[in-house]
């Protein structure tokens, strides 16, 4: 069987991918910006007094933030979606043009939901695990509770908390491809992740080394340009603000655009190294 693809060539893959696309890719991501301008409108107009009465204005930021949270998760999925379609068809030289790669990522839009939701409920029943011993802990914290209950509640909270922990993990990655299964081979939301859980299959520590690292690696890179950049930003903005309120807001806003922005930037890479793993979880299966 031939090997795994490394985690340097997970990283050069990636890069070069994003390097050679850059335009093409920035172009699919930037949608999430432009979705998240309702977002922002409505954070502008948010009351900032304490008056509790509700005028035109209220009721104008809260539809905005609203219609903005729902614009931007429905964008955002549909933008993973054509995020796998794009670099796929990019990898194997496929000049595809970006309108029909659109299209393609809205025909999988409710696929892709159903999927999402699957993989949502693993996880939700995976940290109900957790909850009994929680709720336990709870009802022992009420005056006059027995102790017996924070005696058995305390252990049964961190034991199913170490198991829901160590669940969560392994679950991670034995499920990461089903996306890719899902869309570039056209299976069901079921058997995408059935043959997600396949390729990982035997291979779990090595196949969580080359997921975890290179996404470890352009998170802190995010991290780093954000914080230096953000900073930067409300220092520029402090100095030419001659309002303190007006400055708090310039640097809400200026932030919240620039971190989506280096977010549409970042994405395409963090797909990519995913992307790159799971062709050669593919190859050597």
């Amino acid at each position: 069987m031939a090997s795994l693809i490394s985690v340097g060539q997970v990283l050069d893959h990636s890069l070069e991918h994003g390097r050679k696309h850059f335009k093409e890719l920035l172009a699919i991501t930037l949608w999430l910006v432009i979705a998240s301008i309702p977002s922002i409108m409505g954070k502008l107009l948010a009351p900032s007094g304490g008056d509790a009465t509700l005028t035109g204005g209220d009721w104008l930021s809260f539809t905005l933030s609203l219609g903005g949270f729902i614009l931007v998760t429905m964008i955002s999925l549909w933008l993973s979606a054509t995020l796998v379609i794009a670099i796929a068809d990019q990898a194997s030289s496929r000049a595809t043009k970006l309108k029909q790669i659109y299209r393609q990522g809205w025909k999988a839009f409710w696929s892709y939901v159903l999927l999402t939701m699957l993989l949502a409920i693993i996880i939700v029943g995976i940290v109900l695990i957790a909850v009994p011993g929680y709720v336990l802990l709870l009802m022992g914290a009420e005056d006059g509770a027995s102790v017996t209950l924070t005696a058995v509640g305390t252990p049964m909270f961190f034991g199913g908390a170490a198991i829901a922990l160590i669940l969560l993990v392994k679950y991670s990655v034995q499920l990461a491809f089903a996306p890719y299964s899902l869309l570039l081979e056209k299976k069901s939301p079921l058997e995408a992740i059935k043959h997600s859980v396949l390729l990982v299959r035997g291979r779990w520590w090595s196949t969580l080394v080359r997921f975890a690292l290179p996404k470890l690696v352009y998170f802190l890179a995010l991290f780093v340009i954000t914080f230096i950049v953000g900073n930067m930003l409300r220092l520029l903005i402090e100095l030419v603000s001659a309002s303190s309120n007006l400055g708090a807001l310039l640097i809400y806003t200026v932030s919240l655009l620039v971190s989506v922005f280096l977010s549409a930037i970042i994405t395409p890479l963090i797909i990519a190294t995913d992307y790159y793993l799971y062709d050669s979880l593919r190859k050597t299966r």
